[in-house]
Parts: structure tokens; C-alpha cells; sequence
């Protein structure tokens, strides 16, 4: 009891000396209103909030998935937080491999990368090779021996445990979280417990079992005897992520600078460009059925299943190189659901949104709103909103230059609408709304000219809505039972 005082004094001590600079630096910018400074104290904060530890960097990705809340400058830097972290040493990989598991690393790999291939905020990923023992079964039966195994960063749970009341405290003291304290604490510790992981991917497969059998879909294996809360261990995919392919633009071009520096790159960086562009063209044709594909999925894991890969973005989509049919979808640590008696009116608002109805939209927000707002501010809000669907949306799925509604341009259009008039979604309705913006921007990617409004409306058509409905269990920490049946 003594120590976990001690600790929780440490972390007071240590997020108060971190965020003092920050804190001023960004009152300073609010009193003189100046640009420049602002733009500094943005680049300050997030910085702050990287070396506050994992749970700080969670917070910030949660604030970056409120435009509702946090203003659009902000937003964009906090996603930022969502790249590469720190990584910890390949002693402490071991260490934390063999605790978990109660075996040593030799035992289980006949190899192991010393250097992590990716880090987040709380893990990061080795590659490896499982001795035949404890090789994985592919959906066809064929044994897998390349593998990633993602390893917890030390410290995480301590720190989770204790720097969530700090973060709380501290930040409530400077603005309105947008989030409740319990609904973070859950989702953090679910996304810190790989169980949890290993049982979004099972469901996923589970939910996804005919578009599997077709191979338009896949997700990795998990390895069920290698598996514990800090450590997972699942299926290899040899390919590229979605964003690394279009990372990899033409390598002929003049004046190629290194990435953060003004050294040219080396013949090894160009080397990998020139594999990615090839790529790249390779797979032009097949573009748009990746994105029809991430479309539809989209459409069933919202409308139809209401289990949604709660970080859909493009480093998170891979395009297989020995399925190259199929895109593979990774990282399922976190999943969005809706309470069952909020489905059928996000339904509605997702097909307002489509054909144009400003009313039902707005009502649909109000509804939404957890926060006591002025009636002056509802009133002149509900005249910005059907402002701003008059700017796209003309007739139902159509914009008015005649083209499929920018259903992505228009959701950021109506958050700030939401921020400007005090306003406040409740997080599981701002969470998806999110997370259909990220998928829209990624099927965009792929194929400019695909129409997600149009696609929404035949699918949605194409649903019963009291046959959709079905029942759901609600959010716990605690893992289903069906884990252990699995």
C-alpha cells in the first residue's frame, strides 16, 4: 500500500514539472492569440504527452478521435501519437516472453528478431520463427512458422493503474474530458490485456466467416498455447501495409531528401522505394476492389454486426503477397460497439446524412449531446447545420457539383459545427463517427471515385433493420466466456 503511495506521489511530481512548460506555453498562445505561437505549443504538447508514458500517449489518440470536442490543429497533431514509440531492449522482450509464457525463448522460436519491426504506445512487435511444436494452423491446414510476436512495454500496467487518476484530475482541472474516466480505464485496460486482442480477432473471423471462404478478407492467425496478456503471438503477413505502398512514390524524381533531414537517401532507401513503386503499379488495378472490399466490410462490422475495428486507418490494412486477392486487417485491440438502444438512432443519422435531411440530423445530434448547452447556441446551431448540408449535399447522395456527396469532408464539416456551438457527443457515437471518417479517407485512397454514400444506401436498402437488430453484450474488462471455448 506504502509503495503504490509513493508511486502515485512520483507521478504527480513527474506529469507536473512535465506539463508546466506546456501548460504556459499554451495559456500564452490563447492570451496574445498569435500563430506562431500556438504552432509551437501544439508541437510542445505533443511531445509532453510522448514522454508522459503509454497511458498519456492513449489519452492523446482518445482526444484525437474527438473533433466534436478538441480543436481541428490539435487533432491532427495528436494522430501523430499513433506513429512509432519508443521501443525497450531485447533483455526485457525475453524476460517478458518467458514469464508469460513459463518457457524459455529457445523452447518456443527456432528464431527472433533482436530488433522490434514496429512500437506502440504499448507494445512493440518482433519477428520470429516457432519450432514445428508450436506452429500455427492456417484456415486451409497449412502449418505457419513465421510469425509476429507483440510483447508488452515493461512498466505498462503500473503505470496505467495510476497515471489514469492523474491524467483525470490533472486535465480536468484545464478543460471538459470528453470521455468518462470509467469508459477510458475499460478500454485501456482491455487494449493492455492481449487476451482481449486475440478474442476482437477470433470474433472478427467468426463474423467474417463467407467473405474468408471467398478470400476477399483476411485476418491473422492467433496462437492459442502462446498467448497471454502481455504477450501475442499470431500469424506473419508477408505484404505491405496500405500506407507503406503509397509511401513508396516514384524514386526518380529530383532532389530526393532522407525523411527528416536534408541528407540524400541512401542507395538502400531508394532501393526499397523503387520495390514499393513497383509494387504500387502493380497493384494499381487492383485498387478498387480493395477499396470495395474495405467498403463493404466497413458497412457489415457497422450496420449489420456492430463489432467495428475501432483504428481502421492505413497502416492497418495489408495487402497480402501470397493472397494478393485479399487485404488482411491488423492491430484489433481496439473495437467500437453502440448500446443496442442507440443503434437504430445512429442509423438514422448515418442515413440523413447520406440524403441530405438537416432536421434529422440535427435532431439526431441534440439527441447525441451529453452536454447542458444554451438554447440560443441549439437554435443557431441548428441553422449552421443545415447550412453546411446545403454545401454538399443537393439532392439525396448527390453534392451539388453533381458528384457523390464527400461524405468525409461533410462529417468533418458538421464535428466543427459541434465544437463551435458547445456541444458535446456521447463517446461511443463520436468514436464511430471517427472511425467511419478514417475509413472513408482509406477507401478514398485507394479508389478516388468511389461513392461511400451511394454504397451505404443500397447497403442499408438492402437491410431489414428489425432483422439487424440483435442483441449484444455490453462493454466489460471482464474477458466472455467463449474465449476459453475458443
Amino acid at each position: 500500500m506504502i509503495w503504490k503511495l509513493a508511486f502515485k506521489i512520483q507521478r504527480i511530481a513527474y506529469f507536473a514539472c512535465l506539463f508546466a512548460p506546456c501548460v504556459i506555453t499554451g495559456l500564452l498562445a490563447k492570451i496574445t492569440d498569435d500563430p506562431d505561437l500556438r504552432a509551437s505549443w501544439i508541437k510542445l504538447l505533443v511531445r509532453t504527452i510522448e514522454l508522459g508514458g503509454s497511458s498519456c500517449m492513449k489519452f492523446g489518440q482518445w482526444l484525437s478521435m474527438r473533433p466534436d470536442v478538441i480543436a481541428g490543429d490539435v487533432i491532427q497533431a495528436l494522430t501523430q501519437l499513433r506513429q512509432n514509440a519508443p521501443t525497450h531492449s531485447f533483455q526485457q522482450t525475453r524476460k517478458i516472453i518467458e514469464s508469460s509464457l513459463g518457457k524459455r525463448l529457445e523452447e518456443i522460436f527456432e528464431e527472433i528478431s533482436e530488433k522490434p519491426v514496429a512500437s506502440g504506445t504499448i507494445a512493440q512487435v518482433h519477428r520470429a520463427r516457432l519450432r514445428p511444436e508450436y506452429a500455427l494452423k492456417s484456415t486451409d491446414g497449412k502449418l505457419i512458422q513465421d510469425v509476429a510476436v507483440k510483447v508488452q512495454h515493461p512498466g505498462v500496467i503500473a503505470q496505467t493503474y495510476c497515471d489514469i487518476d492523474v491524467m483525470f484530475q490533472g486535465a480536468g482541472l484545464l478543460f471538459a474530458v470528453p470521455f468518462s474516466k470509467t469508459e477510458f480505464s475499460n478500454a485501456l485496460q482491455r487494449q493492455i490485456n492481449f487476451e482481449w486482442e486475440a478474442y476482437n480477432l477470433w470474433k472478427f473471423k467468426q463474423n467474417f466467416k463467407e467473405e474468408i471462404s471467398k478470400g476477399s478478407i483476411r485476418f491473422p492467425e492467433v496462437s492459442k498455447e502462446l498467448l497471454a496478456p502481455e504477450v501475442l503471438v499470431e500469424s506473419w503477413i508477408n505484404g505491405h501495409t496500405i500506407s507503406e505502398l503509397f509511401d513508396g512514390k516514384n524514386p526518380n524524381t529530383k532532389n530526393v531528401k532522407g525523411p527528416k533531414n536534408s541528407k540524400k537517401k541512401t542507395e538502400k532507401d531508394l532501393m526499397e522505394q523503387r520495390s514499393k513503386f513497383s509494387k504500387l503499379k502493380a497493384y494499381k488495378d487492383k485498387m478498387g476492389y480493395w477499396a470495395k472490399t474495405i467498403f463493404q466490410t466497413n458497412a457489415k462490422m457497422f450496420l449489420k454486426d456492430n463489432f467495428v475495428h475501432g483504428d481502421l486507418h492505413a497502416g492497418n490494412v495489408m495487402v497480402s503477397e501470397d493472397h494478393p486477392e485479399s487485404v488482411v486487417v491488423i492491430d484489433a485491440g481496439c473495437t467500437c460497439q453502440l448500446k443496442e438502444e442507440v443503434r437504430p438512432k445512429f442509423e438514422k443519422f448515418v442515413n440523413a446524412m447520406c440524403n441530405g435531411d438537416s432536421k434529422v440530423i440535427t435532431d439526431s445530434i441534440i439527441g447525441f449531446n451529453q452536454k447542458q448547452t444554451k438554447k440560443e447556441n441549439i437554435s443557431k446551431f441548428r441553422k449552421s447545420i443545415n447550412e453546411t448540408v446545403k454545401r454538399f449535399v443537393a439532392s439525396p447522395g448527390q453534392s451539388p457539383d453533381g458528384e457523390p456527396v464527400k461524405i468525409g469532408a461533410f462529417l468533418t464539416a458538421v464535428l466543427k459545427e459541434i465544437q463551435k456551438h458547445g456541444l458535446m457527443l456521447r463517446s461511443d457515437v463520436a468514436m464511430s463517427l471517427v472511425t467511419l471518417g478514417l475509413s472513408e479517407g482509406l477507401i478514398k485512397q485507394l479508389d478516388p471515385k468511389f461513392d461511400c454514400v451511394g454504397g451505404t444506401m443500397s447497403y442499408m436498402l438492402g437491410l431489414r433493420l428489425s432483422e439487424m437488430i440483435t442483441c449484444h453484450s455490453p462493454a466489460s474488462t471482464h474477458l466472455p466466456n467463449i474465449l476459453s471455448q475458443w
